[in-house]
């Protein structure tokens, strides 16, 4: 068995040297035949390390990518004079691109995407609470719909992707919702 595998990762490291095959593939055939122990590359450095410094890469690309919309956000609602109407489109915007952001990753199973969800859910309560006041200003029975709605869904988003933050975050936000009510400041 080691003997067919040797014979068959010289032929791959062949297939490369003659671009025979796109580098990517060969280097997916070469840690899947060295069982994640490929042999160093051309330029001394392992398989592994690269696929990890890209990996990093990506991470801190999307970190960088997600506080810049969480600043946008937070500069656009406290720190411009933009109409409220123009506000709720770009946070929808910004809430289907932290959504796209979760997604992504979350298929890819990267801890990045739980950086998306619970930007996501930021962006998804600013974007209840400007829709509501957008809609109805002296009305809050609109943002008390809003807000459980947002939270209900929170807890079986949790509940269904099995995170824990969400459905916490979700049943919490319906438990002040009540205590608020109960104290007759809603």
């Amino acid at each position: 068995m080691e003997e067919r595998n040797n014979i068959i990762i010289n032929e791959i490291k062949k297939w490369q040297e003659n671009k025979l095959l796109p580098d990517t593939y060969c280097q997916f055939l070469l840690q899947l035949y060295t069982e994640g122990e490929a042999p160093a590359s051309d330029d001394g450095k392992t398989v592994k390390r690269s696929f990890i410094f890209r990996y990093l890469t990506k991470a801190f690309l999307s970190l960088m990518v997600m506080i810049g919309i969480f600043v946008l956000v937070l500069v656009m609602i406290y720190f411009t004079q933009v109409s409220p109407g123009v506000q709720v489109i770009f946070l929808f915007i910004f809430l289907m691109i932290s959504l796209v952001g979760a997604i992504f990753y979350n298929k890819r199973n990267m801890l990045v995407s739980h950086l998306y969800v619970i930007l996501a859910a930021f962006i998804s309560f600013v974007f209840i609470i400007a829709s509501a006041n957008l809609m109805a200003p002296e009305n809050t029975l609109y943002l008390a719909i809003g807000i459980i709605t947002l939270c209900c869904i929170w807890i079986i988003t949790g509940w269904r992707f099995k995170y824990h933050y969400l459905y916490i975050a979700g049943g919490t936000g319906i438990l002040l919702f009540i205590a608020l009510i109960i104290l007759g400041r809603i």
